[in-house]
Parts: structure tokens; sequence; C-alpha cells
């Protein structure tokens, strides 16, 4: 196409090793990068052979899917891939551990493709040990904030949206938007943990939980800043993160587009997503019609126009989007002393 033409030209992306020995991910250069791309490249490349890869044995959790405590999702999804470092970081206790030989298929006949060993002694070992000690202990007090917060946020949220639109006052939607953002924020704590309703207050922004469980949890969280960071992927080649060499045109010229981005990330994340269920490439979730809920809402108590709030949700989405864009990927997680897949060692 001649669009992708152009892109790569404007655009070119240069990236040709990891400095930690990932294997470079199929499918990564595929353009409209997604949660179902990163997953499908994994499988390919996890050789787990359909079934779930722990450290240098198969499991066969089929008939546990539903079972999982955590919810049937995070193994769905997995289905067919390495989940070691998923599997480590997310059980503190070890009743998942002695769990697993009930359902063991077998060796794998393949070395993992990641540098990470979680061998006992080392240092991820040692410090999750320490930390199971002391968790017991930990007051459950900011567990209890935490739900109050993203709950308050949720309401002011809505209550904004109601009364910005009713009298289309663009100030106030100006303030619903950046509580948008904040309440985003706020809910993708929730999406790191087992199945519950908060976190589905994320689908309000137009961008789905159930992709960023992927994005996030599975991707940026196991392997933050590395070419298998799928939120470093999604920005790219028009926004590239990672020490490659860069054209004149992605070095400067960044500072001058990055803002258009940052406000076209809610309305892009929703478009590609509703693409994916057209094509049959995802099935459609009830959380899609979460943020149309509060318009339409609107429209049956006031009967206000649709045009007005039409208009209003637009803004209100587009300063929360603008918000959630430049502290999500400019605040602490590219700062130049943070490491990045090809920096030089330090």
């Amino acid at each position: 196409m001649v669009l992708n033409k152009i892109i790569k030209f404007l655009f070119p992306l240069k990236i040709d090793q990891s400095s930690l020995g990932f294997k470079y991910p199929t499918h990564r250069n595929t353009p409209s990068q997604s949660a179902a791309t990163w997953l499908a490249g994994k499988r390919e490349d996890d050789n787990a052979e359909g079934l779930w890869r722990v450290h240098d044995n198969l499991y066969d959790l089929n008939e546990f899917v539903k079972d999982h405590p955590g919810g049937s999702t995070w193994l769905e999804l997995t289905k067919g891939t390495d989940v070691t470092e998923l599997f480590e970081t997310h059980h503190l206790s070890d009743i998942a551990e002695k769990l697993l030989p009930e359902y063991f298929v077998r060796k794998s006949t393949t070395p993992r493709n990641s540098p990470f060993t979680f061998k006992d002694g080392d240092f991820y070992k040692t410090l999750k040990n320490r930390v199971v000690e002391i968790y017991p202990s930990l007051s459950k007090w900011p567990i209890r904030r935490s739900k109050l917060i993203a709950d308050c946020l949720l309401a002011l949220y809505l209550t904004l949206t109601f009364v910005a639109t009713v009298t289309f006052n663009f100030k106030l939607g100006l303030v619903a938007g950046l509580v948008l953002y904040l309440t985003t924020v706020a809910s993708h704590n929730f999406f790191h943990q087992r199945d519950n309703f908060r976190m589905y207050y994320f689908d309000f922004s137009l961008m789905s939980s159930r992709k960023w469980r992927v994005s996030h949890s599975m991707s940026h969280h196991m392997y933050t800043n590395t070419i298998r960071d799928l939120e470093i992927i999604q920005l790219e080649p028009y926004l590239q993160l990672l020490p490659n060499k860069k054209v004149w045109f992605v070095r400067y010229m960044s500072w001058a587009y990055s803002p258009i981005f940052y406000g076209a990330l809610f309305f892009g994340a929703w478009s590609r997503d509703t693409l994916e269920v057209i094509q049959g490439k995802d099935g459609f979730s009830m959380a899609r019609i979460l943020p149309l809920l509060p318009p339409f809402a609107i429209y049956m108590l006031t009967g206000t126009s649709p045009v007005r709030i039409i208009v209003m949700c637009l803004w209100i989405l587009l300063v929360g989007s603008f918000s959630f864009g430049v502290v999500g990927i400019n605040a602490a997680h590219h700062h130049p002393d943070i490491f990045h897949d090809g920096d030089t060692p330090r």
C-alpha cells in the first residue's frame, strides 16, 4: 500500500536485536500492533506446543481454566505461551506451585526464550521470599483506600460528565476529562488482580481492560522497556522509545506531532479493537458498551440534543486521552536513567 510506503519512508524503524538476549519477536513489525498480534507472535516464539509452559515444563491446564482463582481470562489468553514470568510474579504463596504437577505433560525440548532464570538464591527469588515473610503483617487499609479512590473517581466522572453535557460547559468538560484520566489510571490497578468489577472502570475510556491485561500486565510489566514490551511496540514507528538510531524526522519532529498522538490514544484503541471484532479476530465483550452508557443515559434522562451530547463527550474523551498519553508515556517509564533494551551497560 502507498500509505505503508510513506510511513516507512518518514518513520524508518531500525532495531536489530535485544541487548538482553531476547529473540526478535515474531510479528513485531506488523502494522497496527494489538494484544492479538503480540500473543500470536509469542505463541510462535515460545514453543509451548499449545500448552502452558512454566520454566522447562509443559502443562495442560484446560481442565483448570474455569477453576483458576484469578479468573479464566488469564489462562485463556496465555494458552500456548511461556507463562513463567507471570507465574512467578503473580503467586506469592506456594499453593500454585504445589498444584502444577497434577497437570504436568512433559519436559520442553527447547530452551526458554527469556534471560530470566528465577533460580533459588538469586536476586528475584530472594526478594520474593522476603516479601512473602512480611506480607501477612501489612495493613490492609491501602487496599481498601485504593478501592475507595477508584469508586469516588468514577462517581465524580459520571457526575461531571452529566452536568457538563446538560449545561454544555466546556470548562466543566475539561475537568470531567481530567477526572476520566485519573479514573483510568486508578482502575488499571485492578486488572492486575483476579477478575473484579472495578477493572471495568478502565473501559469507560474507550480502551479495553481485557486488551490492557495483555499489553500492560502480561507484556509491559513482564518485559519492561524491552523489544517484547507491547506498550513500546504499539507506539512505533511514530514514537521510538528504544535507543535505536533514529532519522532526523523521528528524533526531532516527534516533539511536534506527539501531542496529536496523545489525543488520539483512546479513539485509536477503540477503532482498532472494533475493527478486530468486525474482522473476527476477537470476540465482542459487553464491557465495550460501558463508554456508551453515560451519553445514552443523559439523552434518556434529559432529552439533551444528541449533537450536544456527542460533541461534549468527544471533548471529555479528548482531554482524558491527551492527559493519559502525556503522563503515561512520558512519566517515569522512559526517564533517561531507566533501562531500555539496547542501552550500554552502566
